[in-house]
């Protein structure tokens, strides 16, 4: 049998690392052995590691309504730069989406623009529990803002243990953004006045994430068969906190973003452009949240991609910074100078996204799935450059960091869509 196209090269999948071909044929894994694999087309990956195609649960393509920072296409030409497959996009638009019309109008948006594939949140409210169920067959899982995000205010906590039950019957899963608005409100009044660079990491201090995961956790505790995540942890004490509860038994899981792993608040003082929400934080955090991919604490590996333009991001100071163009160079920074096994990669970017957010067709390279793949070659240096950025807002905020290495070919569906380093697009 000739396949389409045949992958050679050092493929991590559940056993490990090994020296594997892989065919594929109609979009989908034909044919995995050693050796003898026949197709069309061949890609010999040298000094690469073959990934299944990342799965990015955390990114804010802003369309509709901020098309000028980003759209599905712009946001998805960013992701095959960075190896990124499949996003699922975050609810908080100008128009949210927290009904069925708003959701129906971001697919159809999605299904004509991206050359990825879009998947969704849909935002839960106090006043639209009745309608998840409703939503149920479009969405990859509901999303909660305990503190006050675009289009609504914090989400009530007296209503979260009903709003667990009513996702819970649903069988998706729920991701929350953990901040304590009033630990945020206070801050924001004894910090009044102040400008020095890195105050924003104490205006949105530890403590607020702390203390709303602590509440998350009294809530899920008394539910069953719900998968929640906690979205981009970063305090150290929220790994500890979400490693305990995981231990007694409750479905608990959490996200590291890019920008959290790579640096610490010091960088604040460099780079205002790398103000985000929650913050960065100390370097005892950074190292615990690192500890935390290493130990499987940590579920997946997220960008949290949130473009600005350089002018709303340097005159009016806007939270977010884009992450979609660089998560391969941050895999390449793992797995080279971290040390982290590619394995424990492999799950923190497709296999447990896949799992979490039901995507039972991909997340691994396997006969039978998709044929979605990113391969890194971990042995060439790149130097982030803002004229190599493919996101609209034209900023990285690793603008001038070397990386180890890069992505190489992104496939989707079985056609190389970032192929020998050039989008094909």
């Amino acid at each position: 049998m000739e396949h389409d196209l045949v992958i050679q090269g050092t493929v991590v999948d559940r056993e490990g690392l090994r020296s594997l071909e892989v065919g594929v044929s109609g979009g989908i894994i034909s044919e995995v052995k050693r050796q003898g694999v026949k197709g069309a087309r061949r890609i010999r990956a040298e000094r690469s590691l073959i990934f299944p195609g990342f799965i990015d649960i955390h990114v804010h393509m802003r369309e509709p309504g901020w098309e000028y920072k980003e759209d599905f296409r712009t946001g998805s030409l960013a992701a095959l730069h960075g190896g990124v497959t499949t996003v699922v996009d975050m609810p908080n638009n100008p128009v949210p989406t927290t009904t069925r019309s708003a959701l129906d109008e971001k697919r159809r948006l999605a299904e004509a623009k991206s050359l990825v594939d879009v998947k969704f949140y849909f935002g839960v409210l106090g006043e639209n529990l009745k309608d998840l169920a409703n939503v149920v067959d479009r969405v990859s899982g509901y999303k909660i803002y305990l503190s006050k995000t675009t289009g609504s205010d914090a989400f009530p906590e007296s209503e979260l243990g009903h709003a667990f039950e009513q996702i819970a019957g649903t069988g998706r899963p729920v991701s929350l953004h953990c901040e304590e608005q009033s630990v945020i409100d206070k801050m924001q009044i004894e910090l009044d006045g102040v400008s020095r660079p890195d105050v924003h990491c104490d205006l949105r201090p530890p403590e607020a994430e702390v203390e709303s995961v602590k509440k998350v956790v009294a809530a899920l505790s008394r539910v069953h068969d719900l998968d929640a995540n906690v979205c981009h942890a970063s305090a150290g004490e929220t790994i500890s906190i979400v490693r305990k509860a995981r231990a007694g038994g409750v479905r608990l899981h959490c996200e590291a973003a890019l920008h959290h792993l790579y640096f610490n608040r010091k960088a604040m003082l460099e780079n205002r452009m790398l103000k985000t929400n929650p913050p960065l934080r100390r370097e005892e955090d950074r190292k615990a949240l690192l500890g935390g991919v290493v130990d499987g604490t940590v579920s997946f590996l997220v960008t949290d991609h949130a473009p600005h333009t350089m002018d709303e991001k340097t005159s009016l100071g806007l939270s977010g910074v884009p992450g979609l163009d660089d998560y391969g160079h941050v895999v390449s920074w793992l797995a080279a100078e971290q040390n982290v096994d590619p394995l424990v990669i492999a799950r923190l970017t497709s296999s447990n996204p896949a799992r979490f957010a039901k995507l039972g067709d991909r997340g691994e390279i396997s006969v039978g799935k998709r044929a979605d793949i990113t391969i890194v070659d971990l042995h060439s240096p790149e130097k982030v450059r803002s004229d190599s950025v493919r996101s609209k807002c034209g900023w990285s905020p690793y603008e001038g960091k070397e990386f180890p290495g890069r992505v190489r070919w992104t496939i989707r569906g079985g056609e190389p869509l970032m192929d020998d380093f050039e989008l094909s697009k």
